[in-house]
């Protein structure tokens, strides 16, 4: 057997018998690169680079930065199979929240045996992956184990053990915690951070940003602060941020003065909150800017220096000043005065300033150009939880008071870097952006650029509301623009739209918006005509809709209307395809008293004439008698057309003298 010798005792050799030259190599700066069996002796500088500190995730967002979001494929948290693809708004939310339910009775198992989860598998223990310690009768109800529910974030469990002890025998510090842990949660548990879905779908900051008012009254944080007998500052503190921050504004401003009375300095966040409820507790503009700039003074005396979140409270209670000069020339002021002493505007700052300069009855403002031109030279970081509420403000600004498209495209580009697609908040900010975003183009851009955009965001990352779907396809029927509603159409009925009858009667329209066949688009005769083969899909569609719906005696709010049957049969004439029009012709006869309007005469006269071209004197008849009975001016010009250019047997004299002799009868008795 060959024998191999010992790597480890051969790379030691190597090491000794080299070590005194690669010392001397080292000190004299040379690089220790290999030429053949020697050393290069060119001197050349060793230039070490500076350390660069690392976080724990930095791996993580490096691996992250090279996957790129795909719009033609669905999000990654619904499951890749076309049969569990949603594509409704409905069916969106109804598909993450039933994916996360799972994740919650998962979760509930755990919780509620937590016996049978017992192995440990990693090391060091992670407590959070591990359930919950569950209260018994038995189980010892200490001060350590209220700290540990405090630090764990268990309210539930926190209030029931505090219950349970002796209030006066707690250390001063455990109480202090347990206050600010009652007043900063307002006795509730919080929703997992785990079940990332409900929260995305639970809309936020909703209409005029109110602070709605939850605190409980004379509840727990309110008897535990009053059992002190000796008050410190930070007891103050913390019930007064408790009750700013869950909409108790009045209670906050009395236990403020009180504070203030007693000799006491409050905190920073202290000071945030009360600039935060300025605008409540002081109703007239005058008095918010006085009490504003009393506080500021008080922080001065203080000697504590402002943050970002402290301007942000100031411009939040400015923003709700109702007369427009002062709150823009008091922005301006706070605005300039915090540029001063060095504090940064965060995304959070813009919006509130695009609030208080671009309202919605005031006079048209560009601040939002300056500040997307200082946003794309260098981006804030998240600093405040109203930066995610800007890009959706911003877009609204874009569509609604500056219809400025470009702007808006700028904008769409600095969110859609890697970096800040996070920046969009929760799924009702996402809905306003888009929302805003398509409702612009539709307005200021051609077909073809906004179809683009329309694919790259309809339906993955984007679905569309009805009225911003009716706006997109208004838009291309303006355009005559025929060729893309297929598409549109594909995607209606893709969306859960395809029974809406607003959707159908603007889908219509566009279909009969052009021309014409296109012989580009057919290569073959036994080709079908997309545009013809979308209006027969529709019919179809719509057809078998009502039937379904009559078998299983459902209601429903679709129903035909004479402009939808008109716009059918006109693409129908356009497109040669007689026997179709004879077919709507012949519904709109039978439908004529459930129509909710009229069938148009422009389309009625093109059907008649098509008629006479083609000597068909049956149809020609009934087009002449829905003209008569609906009253329209133009039948006798079509019966005496017929009587010179349609060969009419005795029957069809008799039954056009019928007609037009009821029609005489009725003038008669009118």
């Amino acid at each position: 057997m060959m024998s191999y010798p010992n790597l480890n005792a051969l790379v030691w050799q190597h090491l000794f018998r080299n070590a005194r030259r690669l010392q001397s190599v080292w000190k004299s700066g040379r690089p220790i690169v290999p030429n053949g069996n020697s050393f290069s002796t060119e001197a050349k500088e060793i230039a070490i680079p500076n350390y660069i500190p690392r976080g724990p995730t930095d791996i993580l967002e490096a691996l992250a930065s090279t996957v790129k979001r795909d719009p033609t494929a669905p999000h990654y948290k619904f499951h890749d199979d076309p049969y569990l693809i949603p594509a409704s708004n409905h069916a969106k939310r109804s598909y993450a929240l039933a994916q996360e339910a799972g994740r919650k009775a998962a979760n509930w198992i755990k919780q509620e045996h937590a016996e049978l989860f017992q192995h440990r598998n990693a090391e060091p223990f992670i407590e959070a992956f591990s359930p919950a310690e569950k209260l018994a009768e038995t189980t010892p109800m200490t001060e350590d184990l209220l700290k540990k529910y405090i630090h764990t974030s268990q309210v539930a469990n926190a209030i029931h053990v505090y219950g349970k002890l002796d209030a006066s025998a707690l250390s001063p510090e455990t109480r202090q915690s347990f206050l600010e842990f009652v007043a900063f949660y307002n006795e509730e548990d919080q929703l997992n951070e785990d079940f990332i879905e409900e929260r995305w779908f639970k809309s936020g900051m909703k209409g005029k940003d109110q602070i709605r008012q939850t605190w409980k009254n004379n509840g727990l944080a309110e008897t535990v602060f009053n059992s002190m007998e000796r008050k410190t500052p930070e007891a103050y503190c913390a019930l007064i941020c408790g009750m700013a921050r869950h909409g108790k504004a009045v209670g906050a401003w009395e236990y403020y003065n009180q504070m203030l009375a007693e000799g006491f300095t409050p905190n920073l966040t202290t000071y945030n909150s009360i600039f935060k409820i300025a605008g409540i507790v002081r109703e007239d503009a005058e008095h918010q800017i006085i009490l504003i700039d009393e506080t500021l003074r008080s922080m001065v005396h203080a000697g504590i220096q402002p943050n970002v979140r402290t301007l942000n409270s100031i411009l939040e209670s400015i923003s709700r000043i109702p007369i427009y000069r002062v709150a823009r020339e008091k922005s301006l002021q706070v605005l300039s005065d915090f540029k001063t002493i060095g504090v940064k505007p965060s995304l959070g700052s813009y919006y509130f300033l695009l609030k208080i300069f671009c309202r919605e009855k005031g006079p048209i403002n560009n601040i939002l150009v300056g500040i997307v031109n200082r946003l794309e030279y260098e981006m804030p970081p998240l600093q405040d939880l109203h930066d995610v509420a800007f890009f959706a403000e911003a877009m609204r600004v874009c569509n609604y008071h500056l219809e400025d498209v470009q702007l808006a495209k700028r904008l769409h580009d600095l969110l859609c870097l890697p970096q800040n697609q996070t920046l969009i908040g929760d799924s009702y900010k996402e809905s306003i952006y888009y929302r805003c975003f398509l409702l612009l183009l539709t307005r200021a851009e051609g077909p073809e650029a906004l179809m683009e955009m329309y694919r790259h965001l309809v339906p993955n990352i984007y679905t569309p509301e009805q009225n911003v779907f009716e706006a997109v396809v208004k838009s291309i029927a303006e355009c005559s623009a025929v060729q893309y509603v297929p598409e549109l159409w594909s995607d209606a009925v893709y969306m859960d739209m395809g029974e809406r009858e607003s959707i159908l009667e603007v889908l219509l329209e566009a279909l009969a918006s052009g021309s014409g066949p296109d012989p580009k688009t057919v290569s073959d005769k036994d080709d079908v005509d997309p545009v013809l083969a979308t209006a027969r899909a529709i019919i179809a569609h719509v057809d078998n809709f009502l039937k379904v719906a009559e078998e299983k005696d459902r209601t429903t709010s679709l129903r035909w209307t004479g402009s939808m049957l008109g716009n059918l049969a006109k693409v129908f004439l356009q497109y040669g395809d007689v026997a179709s029009a004879n077919g709507i012709m012949i519904k709109v006869n039978t439908l004529k008293n459930q129509l909710s309007s009229f069938f148009p005469v422009a389309t009625l006269n093109k059907f008649y004439e098509s008629c006479i071209e083609r000597q068909d004197s049956a149809m020609a008849l009934m087009a002449i008698a829905y003209a008569v009975e609906m009253g329209y001016d133009e039948s006798s010009s079509m019966a005496k057309q017929a009587r010179e250019q349609l060969k009419l047997d005795e029957r069809q004299q008799q039954k056009l003298n019928s007609i037009l002799g009821s029609t005489s009868t009725t003038s008669e008795e009118s």
